[in-house]
């Protein structure tokens, strides 16, 4: 219908994950807002990957997560039997991401404490707002075992 249109998949939470796990499968660039990690997701369901990267060994993916350091979703820390992910129904394995990761410290820089009460999207756009009219940019890490965390310029 539109063959030079230029596509991006984007999504929160689980819908960044799937955007992820499509981009990564069909090469389509994706970013995921907060979601949790899904390499090993990709890995179980035996999806096709990009080749690996010489540097690194992971997969060359045109994935960006973006999240901060006070949402234990994303970071794999909302495990085990006895967390709120886990009585909500959830089962979080993993903290792995395909392809980059932009991590906003919100826990050193604004001192936030790390709570799924962070996790909805306009907690992450309030940041993203904030620092951007202040100048400030965060780095970005490539091929992320966890999503390197790097700290706001």
């Amino acid at each position: 219908m539109y063959p030079d249109a230029n596509v991006w998949l984007v999504g929160h939470s689980l819908g960044g994950a799937l955007a992820s796990l499509l981009g990564t499968t069909f090469g389509i660039p994706a970013v995921a807002f907060e979601s949790p990690g899904e390499r090993l997701a990709a890995q179980r369901l035996r999806l096709p990957m990009p080749p690996l990267s010489n540097i690194s060994g992971l997969p060359i993916t045109p994935v960006t997560h973006v999240y901060h350091n006070a949402d234990p979703i994303p970071q794999g820390a909302c495990t085990g039997l006895s967390s709120p992910c886990a009585s909500a129904g959830y089962a979080l394995e993993t903290r792995c991401h395909l392809g980059k990761s932009i991590v906003y410290d919100t826990v050193g820089k604004l001192g936030w404490r790390v709570s799924v009460q962070t996790h909805p999207i306009k907690e992450l756009v309030f940041v993203s707002w904030k620092e951007t009219r202040s100048g400030k940019r965060p780095r970005c890490s490539a091929g992320g075992r966890r999503g390197r965390l790097h700290r706001l310029l």
